[in-house]
């Protein structure tokens, strides 16, 4: 598709808006995800490069999101600032029609579209499935990371692991292992020496010459056991069991549609599977059924007596309960199967209205109810700022 030069000009600078904008929400909620991972380094003894690996992973997850709300920022930007700088007049008076200010924008949704639907199904998935293999190494090596000597190493809320030292012969020295997991209770173990077994049954920290300190928590009563012998089970903190349910989220397209109804994970959330696979399709359409909804409110010359900071508010409210309106039909098909049809109704809803207002060439303006509230406002601020001059407060009597 050839463009003109105010074609190619418009379309330079929504391309540029839009990729600032995507940057700036993505560094936004990658910070976010910075510090939900940041327990992988302090806390399970990780590397930083796998910390910002597991990060980066999540990133094509929330890209896809976070696309069509950046290609809506930069459209109302970019054409708010051909508003405002008069480019728009210009283009206008010098003949050019509603189409060159309206081709730039379709295409720049048309390409966020088929960016976003290879990220919702090839790239998101594949990202998603290599953290989950990441995460099941990390929780693998985190026995190893448990027994290392010195510190004190917190495994989860409420779980915290202190070895002193290890000797030459493998043993491990100075034990202490505190339990608040459950709301009732707490324990400490307190052992003089231990070892690490490994076997078919799982992996388990043996300590020995020890006691148990048990401090019941609504009764505030302490017991304290000794034990000889005693095998701490940190099984629960491996990989066991976690590879058998692989999320929709985690397979391609490709391979969602072959899943066979005896998937583990398909047998216990059905509907998640029909909810995932619509959603693919249907999230990808939203740049462009907000593409003529924007240019029908702020695709022609506007001054701010013609409302042009109702045409921003209306055309930005519009496009965002669409997309939330969308958000909201994928929850609810995760409990019905029946809402499916709203999944395609909404984009493709939007996209008709947005075009019939946009083919209508009808200014859009204010409601005649709204501007006669405005200007009654407007002039009661007049008279009493007027009154206010008028009738100057007079200051005390100097001392």
């Amino acid at each position: 598709m050839r463009m003109s030069l105010m074609e190619r000009y418009i379309f330079r600078r929504v391309t540029s808006a839009f990729f600032l904008s995507l940057a700036v929400l993505t560094g936004t909620l990658w910070t976010t995800q910075v510090l939900k991972q940041l327990d992988v380094v302090t806390a399970k003894g990780q590397t930083i490069w796998v910390f910002l690996f597991m990060t980066i992973m999540a990133m094509p997850a929330l890209i896809q999101i976070i696309a069509p709300i950046a290609f809506m920022v930069a459209a109302v930007f970019i054409l708010n600032s051909l508003n405002s700088d008069s480019e728009m007049a210009a283009m206008t008076a010098s003949g050019a029609s509603r189409r060159t200010i309206a081709q730039p924008v379709f295409v720049l949704a048309i390409l966020v579209t088929l960016g976003v639907s290879l990220l919702h199904n090839v790239v998101a998935p594949v990202s998603l499935s290599s953290l989950r293999l990441l995460i099941i190494q990390v929780r693998a090596d985190l026995i190893a990371t448990l027994v290392k000597d010195g510190g004190f190493r917190t495994v989860e809320d409420g779980l915290t692991i202190h070895i002193r030292e290890k000797s030459a012969d493998g043993r491990f020295l100075g034990i202490f292992v505190s339990d608040d997991r459950k709301p009732d209770e707490s324990l400490q173990y307190i052992a003089k020496t231990g070892i690490l077994l490994e076997n078919s049954q799982g992996a388990f920290l043996v300590m020995t010459d020890g006691d148990l300190v048990r401090r019941e928590t609504k009764s505030q009563s302490t017991s304290v056991v000794a034990f000889e012998k005693y095998a701490f089970d940190l099984s629960q903190f491996t990989n066991t069991g976690v590879t058998k349910l692989i999320k929709p989220r985690e397979r391609v397209t490709m391979d969602l549609l072959k899943v066979s109804d005896d998937d583990p994970y398909r047998r216990k959330f059905p509907n998640r599977y029909a909810a995932e696979i619509h959603e693919r399709l249907t999230s990808p359409l939203y740049p462009i059924a907000f593409a003529p909804i924007l240019l029908a409110f702020l695709g022609r010359p506007r001054t701010n007596r013609q409302d042009r900071g109702f045409a921003t508010a209306a055309a930005v409210i519009i496009c965002v309960l669409l997309r939330g309106a969308g958000f909201a039909a994928v929850a609810a098909v995760n409990s019905s199967q029946s809402v499916i049809p709203v999944l395609y109704a909404l984009p493709v809803g939007g996209f008709v209205g947005g075009c019939i207002m946009l083919g209508s060439n009808a200014r859009l303006r204010m409601p005649r109810f709204a501007e006669k509230t405005i200007d009654a406002v407007s002039q009661a601020f007049r008279v009493v700022s007027d009154r206010f001059r008028a009738n100057p407060p007079t200051g005390g009597s100097p001392a």
